[in-house]
């Protein structure tokens, strides 16, 4: 009875505590606001973000119809609780292991429902900020195109985790920066996928980088 109490208390209060961090920030959208570009009508995006910066991002996407990808190491089992609390749909695996299926049930949330698509490329244990094959491979399925999204807080803590975590403080100055959409074509040779990881890999440093300078956050 306990366990089954705090299965549903604890993800409803770490929801609540995100909404208080991050809706309480006073928000710059770089390079203009991101509802302009997203109507209705629009396709959906595969939002590609570094896993430091799954916060903010988790809690931007719940005002649209979004779904993402949550590990399955035991520390995501809490992170999905949080996440479906905020009203996104999650499919369970990584882009490093059991990815497999969880990119399927994207690929279906994408097409059958018009959802965005979450993923961090570096997740779920780093490298920090070096993209694995994921978020590639569900561009080439899907078809749909990779949208790099990255934010950042005037004040925020740094938790000393591989990918150095940001979690933003209250009625921070935050900041959250875009790229172009990038589609990657159905059919690639291993160099030309090299390539296109590189290409993503380098807009989501540059994006990144531009948030912290944006917010006067120092480079780690």
């Amino acid at each position: 009875m306990k366990k089954t109490i705090s299965k549903k208390i604890i993800p409803w209060a770490g929801a609540l505590v995100v909404r208080f961090l991050c809706g309480t920030a006073r928000l710059q959208e770089h390079p203009r606001p991101f509802l302009s570009r997203h109507s209705k009508d629009s396709m959906p995006y595969i939002i590609a973000f570094w896993h430091s910066r799954i916060l903010f991002t988790a809690w931007y996407f719940s005002f649209f119809p979004s779904c993402a990808i949550i590990s399955r190491h035991s520390d995501g089992e809490l992170a999905a609780s949080i996440v479906e609390q905020l009203g996104l749909k999650t499919a369970r695996g990584s882009t490093s292991k059991g990815g497999g299926p969880a990119l399927k049930q994207l690929i279906k949330l994408i097409r059958n429902e018009g959802l965005n698509a979450g993923i961090t490329p570096d997740g779920p244990r780093g490298p920090a900020r070096k993209l694995q094959d994921g978020v590639i491979t569900l561009g080439q399925l899907s078809q749909y195109p990779i949208l790099p999204v990255s934010f950042s807080a005037s004040r925020a803590i740094r938790l000393k985790s591989w990918d150095r975590f940001m979690i933003p403080l209250p009625f921070s100055r935050a900041a959250f920066v875009y790229g172009e959409p990038i589609l990657i074509p159905r059919k690639l040779k291993e160099e030309e996928k090299d390539a296109w990881r590189t290409r993503i890999e380098n807009e989501l440093n540059r994006i990144t980088d531009l948030a912290d300078e944006l917010c006067q956050q120092p480079k780690l």
